[in-house]
């Protein structure tokens, strides 16, 4: 099984679980390394689920009222805590057929706004050297490099598909790679999209004054406004926050699906395994939910939405990182195993320079760590340390048939001839 697992090179041919990531490092290094994975990945993508309203609820929609000259209550940020996590633990508890269809509906819109909008803009700018934004200037190459591994963090929650495996196997025509094929077509479209419309808001702003674009308020609603008109501007922020809907359903169902899938393994309380009657797992679902408004509640009041949202998103990287550090290794400890050398490049090399680049971008984001930075870290060693007690007291149970298999669904009973 590890060969033909080896020869996908997301590991997902014969490993299409609900437990995604974890499933996925259990195959390469056994039981205690995909407890730790399975326990970061629920950690930073519920912490993001918690942080995304506070950002729109207590920066975002004030900052773009404020230039309204409206003023939003105080506390606007507890009705979007409310209204960005019920909503996706409605779609979640509903089954995974509504929340494909509203993300899959929702997300081909956007990328298909952005993509036309940003041609009009570019059309209309006009720039007389349409290739200075790419030119690498005083800022070095140092800087171009730091831009691209930063532009890392815009993709957190593209492998939510991970964990949806065990729901799309029954489709027989893809062989088990499914799961793939929706990661190159995820990561390529929203690339795609971003890289266009990154350059548009480029040549929109002002090459030459592009110092001022990270400072202002809003800068791409100025940008869209100017470009498109109050009916672009608008529907670039109802845009925005659809966006933001999104990622909460994309994370809060693969999380609750990695919870259900350690539950089923019976390495936490089996409770969070079960399934309702559109055979979602809705335990997991609404504790992982109520996890999220608890602690985007707590901490935003505490730091105020603008800090509270920098240390939450902070913190989410420092589980992003410990789970993708232990995802490649796990790939490297597979080729090892298996010795392909046709997957050199795929198998060793790209995993090591995929864990650098995840460390660096940890290391420039945080070094030389200061209050209220320094937070995301003990929040992330508030989590990461009991894990580890944890781990180390239930990975015994398992056993030394299952220490390979972990998040994968029990195979079926074979048929009785009639």
């Amino acid at each position: 099984m590890l060969r033909r697992v080896m020869k996908n090179p997301h590991l997902s041919k014969d490993r299409a679980s609900a437990g995604g990531y974890y499933s996925y490092v259990s195959a390469g290094l056994g039981p205690k390394a995909s407890l730790l994975t399975g326990f970061m990945v629920i950690f930073y993508q519920t912490l993001s689920v918690a942080g995304i309203p506070v950002y729109i609820g207590g920066v975002f929609l004030p900052g773009l009222a404020a230039r309204l000259h409206i003023n939003f209550p105080h506390e606007f940020w507890l009705f979007a805590i409310l209204f960005f996590i019920g909503v996706p633990w409605l779609l979640a508890v509903m089954g995974i057929r509504p929340s494909i269809k509203v993300l899959a509906t929702t997300s081909l819109i956007e990328i298909s706004f952005l993509i036309v909008a940003s041609i009009i803009i570019m059309i209309k700018a006009a720039p007389s050297t349409p290739l200075r934004p790419f030119e690498i200037g005083s800022v070095g190459i140092r800087g171009v490099s730091l831009g691209m591994v930063f532009a890392i963090t815009s993709f957190i929650g593209i492998g939510s598909h991970s964990s949806l495996g065990e729901e799309t196997k029954a489709v027989q025509t893809q062989r088990g790679r499914l799961i793939g094929k929706a990661a190159l077509v995820s990561l390529t479209l929203t690339g795609a999209a971003l890289t266009l419309s990154a350059y548009a808001l480029t040549v929109g702003w002002g090459m030459f004054r592009m110092n001022s674009f990270s400072t202002a308020n809003a800068p791409g609603v100025t940008v869209f406004l100017r470009y498109l008109g109050p009916i672009g501007a608008a529907s670039l922020v109802i845009l925005a926050l659809n966006s933001a809907l999104a990622d909460s359903i994309a994370l809060l169902t693969s999380s609750s699906r990695v919870l259900y899938a350690i539950g089923r393994d019976e390495l936490i309380h089996t409770g969070f395994a079960q399934v309702n009657g559109r055979r979602a797992p809705a335990r997991s679902v609404s504790a992982l939910a109520a996890f999220a408004v608890i602690t985007g509640i707590g901490i935003a009041s505490w730091l105020g939405p603008s800090t509270a949202f920098n240390v939450m998103t902070t913190a989410v990287l420092f589980g992003l990182v410990s789970a993708h550090t232990l995802m490649n290794i796990s790939l490297m400890r597979l080729f090892r195993k298996e010795h392909q050398q046709s997957h050199f490049l795929q198998h060793v090399v790209l995993p090591i320079l995929a864990i650098v680049l995840f460390w660096w971008v940890l290391y420039e984001s945080v070094w030389p760590i200061a209050y209220p930075l320094s937070l995301s870290a003990l929040i992330w060693l508030l989590v990461l340390i009991p894990s580890l007690i944890y781990i180390a007291k239930v990975s015994g149970r398992v056993s030394s048939a299952q220490k390979h298999r972990l998040g994968l669904p029990a195979p079926a009973a074979p048929k009785k001839p009639k």
